[in-house]
């Protein structure tokens, strides 16, 4: 792949003129280089009186030594052209514009009234940047693209995963690698990231910075804002390079509706990071946890681009597949600055290790990517209870006797709720859920709960004087009658409750039960053993 530097610099211009036009900012000559050419004349014959006016400007140019070179460079040029006797246009060479930016950069357009001729050239490329679109936009990064993995490749420092991914053959390396070709490539990748955020924002947007939030709080009287009051939602995934507009016309039927998904899912600018940001581990990562430094190579601070929840992806040279895991917690050691963060799932991430490159990818906090579901939110309001046309697409395939289970979020032996390793909620469906059901059932006290009284079993607790006959029926039909009010089980296949008096001082007076419940249609039996306290 070859180096185009003409075809980056004109796609820098490009992008450079779109954004002063969207804020009204003055154009210079090297915004529209087509006029270039056009003043000649003007240079040749008013330099000496103008050259000052440059020279005031270079104390506030980003690099003042290397605009000052070029004044005097130019000013030697312009000498020379002047007694060559030639009579060609010595602005009509293609490279004038790259030996004398900073002059041309500095040159407002309107410094001198514009002859019609040129005139013409500023409201022609006015008029073409002005109506770009997407597609223009994707041509420009493709550019930026192509120049950062060309010079990536000749210094041999592609990305191994990248190359898997996009299908590349990267060249044979030509050169050593040098900080010009890092700058170069890191200007690339700054330039990409800015096309990125043009594409992840719609262009009619009075601002590409807005702040949904915000909006939906200044405007909530106003009734040419309309912010939907949504019931429920569904999720999807968003197509790479699909920005919002596009995201809400294809799922709401409206473009106009994106702050409406921009609010649903908490986004804020850019709103869309298909990028991140790589963080290499500082040491081997350990259980659920891993380490990393307190700063990146830019000083900033890594604690900023964390917090409790979010989803980052773990990879190494080994464990190639982007891994999902949420952040449980974070701790920043006081004296080195060190960041130990806590992931949720299983205590696995041994595997990464510092030799091999483990490192994490995190993205812009409120921001969304094709790598994650979007919530849609809806207007419609969804019934408590499932019906045949709800199965969730991982019981689709299942048979009708697993699909009766229903299902449940999913909770371990002292009642908490388990979560997945990216800190979603878990499911209990099946089999498992029909073993949770019971289980709920015969662990609640009947009365707990107040919308459903007769939901759990009999409470006994304190009832030591009572007969034991008495205690032993009450349990048989609050046990007989709770399965009983479940379709998921057809009845109690067996049921020993056996009374257990007290050996000594400490030991517990109650019932040992054994149970056996009998799935309906399935006839598979499920055994549970408790016990009850008086």
């Amino acid at each position: 792949m070859a180096l185009d530097f003409e075809n980056v610099l004109d796609a820098e211009n490009n992008l450079n003129l779109w954004y002063k036009l969207k804020n009204n900012e003055p154009l210079t000559l090297a915004d529209i280089p087509e006029i270039i050419r056009l003043r000649w004349n003007y240079f040749r014959d008013n330099w000496e009186f103008i050259q000052e006016g440059y020279i005031d400007l270079i104390d506030d140019y980003p690099d003042p030594d290397h605009f000052r070179n070029e004044i005097e460079l130019f000013d030697e040029f312009v000498k020379s052209q002047r007694t060559s006797g030639s009579k060609r246009n010595p602005f009509d060479n293609q490279d004038i514009l790259f030996r004398f930016f900073t002059i041309f950069d500095n040159t407002l357009i309107n410094s001198v009234n514009l002859t019609f001729e040129e005139q013409t050239v500023v409201n022609n490329r006015i008029g073409e940047v002005s109506l770009y679109t997407r597609g223009n936009f994707l041509a420009i990064r493709e550019v930026f693209q192509e120049e950062r993995d060309a010079l990536a490749d000749r210094a041999s420092s592609t990305d191994t995963d990248y190359n898997r991914i996009f299908d590349r053959s990267p060249q044979t390396a030509r050169v050593d690698i040098k900080n010009k070709d890092i700058n170069k490539m890191y200007e690339m990748q700054e330039s990409i990231k800015t096309v990125d955020f043009i594409l992840a924002n719609a262009f009619s947007l009075a601002t590409s910075a807005i702040d949904p939030f915000a909006l939906a709080r200044s405007n909530a009287n106003n009734p040419e804002i309309d912010i939907a009051t949504y019931n429920s939602g569904s999720l999807v995934k968003l197509n790479y390079r699909e920005d919002l507009q596009a995201l809400a016309a294809r799922t709401l039927g409206d473009p106009d509706k994106w702050i409406d998904i921009a609010i649903a899912n908490g986004l804020k600018p850019p709103y869309i990071d298909e990028i991140g940001e790589k963080i290499n581990l500082i040491s081997n990562a350990s259980g659920n946890q891993i380490n990393i430094s307190g700063t990146d190579n830019n000083n900033e601070l890594n604690a900023d681009k964390l917090s409790i929840g979010q989803i980052i992806l773990l990879q190494s040279t080994t464990q190639t597949f982007p891994e999902q895991r949420a952040i449980l917690n974070i701790n920043e050691i006081p004296i080195s600055g060190e960041i130990i963060i806590e992931l949720a799932g299983e205590p696995d991430l041994d595997k990464y290790k510092l030799s091999e490159d483990a490192h994490i990818r995190v993205f812009k906090q409120n921001t969304i990517n094709s790598s994650f579901f979007v919530l849609i939110p809806s207007t419609d309001i969804l019934d408590d209870e499932l019906t045949g046309d709800d199965t969730p697409w991982f019981l689709a395939s299942s048979d009708v006797v697993e699909r009766r289970q229903k299902i449940d979020l999913n909770i371990d032996d002292t009642g908490e709720i388990n979560f997945d390793s990216t800190g979603d909620l878990q499911l209990s469906f099946g089999l498992e859920n029909s073993i949770q059901a019971v289980k709920l059932k015969l662990s609640v006290e009947e009365g707990e709960l107040r919308r459903h009284p007769e939901y759990g079993l009999v409470q006994l607790a304190g009832k030591t004087n009572v007969n034991v006959g008495l205690l032993k029926e009450a349990l048989v039909d609050s046990i007989t009658s709770n399965i009983a009010a479940d379709e998921r089980f057809s009845r109690v296949e067996r049921l020993d409750i056996r009374y257990s008096s007290p050996i000594n001082d400490t030991a517990a007076v109650g019932f040992q039960i054994v149970l056996v419940v009998r799935i309906a249609e399935s006839g598979q039996l499920v055994p549970i053993t408790f016990s009850v306290k008086l």
